[in-house]
């Protein structure tokens, strides 16, 4: 037969819980703990995401110069934190109409995405239509004539994230898609990490807007293997450079001086000085004298004689240089 508790013991065992409750808090923030998305499991090493947005400043600054002489204006181009995300998540912060384009990168498999606001389209059409790239109070989808001129427009960023890459991966960006809302374009299931990379772009001295990338890790995937390969490589390089040049150190020779403490002389005891003179000095045997290489004080040490020649047995010894 089951025990039933009393109301005394049920309450004896809430006091309990009660007292551990703040025991457990005041463990949990002793310990430096960091929170883990289980949800977003991180696919790119913080060392291989420094690298992907050097590119991009890299490529943002290209894309600024391309656009500067096609828009005969001054733009510039800046590039916000990498986020990753799903798609889905993706495509939560993107609002209609857009010009959203999707793209391939012949030899490479998959699709990625390039959104860019109607904040940032709009000016830039109407600079290249000879206006003075204002911002267009109407959420609208573009015109024929604009869309047309929003593909070219896309053909230059297309070839500079194909030159930014060409460094780690060389492939080909190509517009396989285009439409002003996201979820008409099919790029990946909704579910799939991607790494999305913001900007933010500036024409002329006020208009403002942004676009940005987003890559599947479909799509990443081989780009992130030949990063790895690169890196490899470079540290295999940097590992035999280290030791052919210490090789060539422990071949070098220098210059071992082993001398004694000065003393002083007049100009009459010097100008006294004869062949076969004994010198007296205050050095005594059991006093150290000073290793010098290459001038440069490295260790003390007995003066002693072994099998008729002279030696130094090292008493003291010191990395850097000694005053």
């Amino acid at each position: 037969m089951a025990e039933i508790l009393s109301q005394e013991e049920i309450d004896a065992l809430l006091k309990n819980v009660e007292v551990a409750k703040p025991v457990a808090e005041e463990v949990s923030k002793a310990i430096d703990t960091r929170e883990y998305d289980f949800r977003h499991p991180r696919h790119i090493s913080l060392e291989q995401l420094r690298e992907i947005e050097a590119i991009h400043q890299n490529f943002s600054r290209d894309l600024s110069i391309k656009l500067t002489a096609d828009l005969h204006d001054v733009v510039a181009i800046s590039v916000d934190d990498t986020v990753d995300q799903t798609y889905g998540e993706y495509l939560s912060g993107i609002f209609s109409p857009t010009c959203f384009y999707s793209f391939s990168g012949e030899p490479i498999e998959g699709l990625c995405a390039i959104n860019v606001t109607m904040d940032a389209a709009f000016p830039m059409i109407d600079k290249m239509l000879g206006g003075i790239g204002e911002q267009m109070d109407e959420k609208r989808e573009l015109t024929d004539i604009e869309s047309a001129i929003m593909d070219n427009i896309m053909e230059t960023i297309c070839a500079t994230i194909s030159s930014s890459w060409s460094r780690i991966f060389k492939f080909t960006a190509r517009i396989v898609q285009k439409d002003f809302s996201p979820d008409t374009v099919i790029v990946v299931d909704s579910s799939d990490m991607t790494l999305t990379v913001p900007f933010e772009i500036v024409i002329g001295t006020a208009t403002k807007g942004t676009f940005s990338i987003c890559y599947s890790s479909t799509f990443l995937k081989p780009i992130i293997e030949s990063m790895s390969k690169k890196r490899n490589s470079v540290l295999k390089e940097q590992t035999a450079f280290r030791e052919k040049i210490i090789k060539g150190l422990n071949d070098a020779l220098l210059d071992l001086v082993c001398d004694l403490p000065e003393e002083k002389m007049s100009i009459a005891e010097i100008l006294s000085i004869k062949v076969n003179d004994i010198i007296k000095t205050s050095f005594k045997t059991t006093d150290t004298a000073n290793i010098n290489i290459n001038e440069v004080r490295k260790a003390f040490g007995n003066i002693l004689s072994e099998d008729n020649k002279r030696g130094c047995k090292i008493s003291e010894l010191f990395l850097e240089e000694h005053k």
